[in-house]
């Protein structure tokens, strides 16, 4: 008899979104695993702590486009973060029968774990927000240091 596992990565094509999703799991696992991703939050969290001490500043017209590119990219995982949502909330349904009962809770556990597309996607969402965030206080850094020279240099002409 096959093993859920086995079962379950073949059935793919049956989950809504199933083939996708087991191929995204896979390369989302080599190339960014959980470490990899705790290791890109925390740099997102020290960039927004620079950005709060002025270690870096950006115009707004170098920071507007890339906020703008990361509040689509926002928008686009919190639709699939939707849809995941829809296509996994619950155990597939495989027949009553004990052996689909196992596979259905495995495939439920896969999709639901802190590998799954679904803990990627918050990652990625934490991700993108705290990018957004750093780019917001350093072009206010940027505006700030940009007046006080402004009023620095009227002070002189007086």
């Amino acid at each position: 008899m096959a093993e859920p596992e086995d079962v379950a990565a073949g059935m793919g094509a049956l989950i809504p979104g199933g083939g996708a999703l087991s191929m995204a799991m896979a390369a989302m696992d080599k190339t960014m695993g959980a470490k990899a991703m705790a290791e890109v939050i925390q740099s997102t969290d020290r960039l927004v702590e620079s950005a709060k001490t002025g270690g870096f500043t950006v115009t707004k017209e170098g920071a507007d486009p890339i906020i703008k590119v990361l509040e689509k990219f926002m928008e686009e995982v919190k639709e699939l973060r939707a849809q995941l949502a829809i296509d996994f909330d619950q155990e597939p349904k495989l027949g009553e029968h004990d052996y689909g009962k196992r596979v259905a809770l495995h495939m439920w556990e896969a999709a639901n774990d802190e590998r799954s597309p679904r803990a990627a996607l918050t990652k990625l969402s934490k991700i993108l927000e705290r990018s957004r965030i750093a780019l917001l206080i350093a072009s206010d850094q940027y505006q700030e240091q940009e007046e006080s020279a402004r009023d620095i240099f009227r002070k002189m002409g007086e």
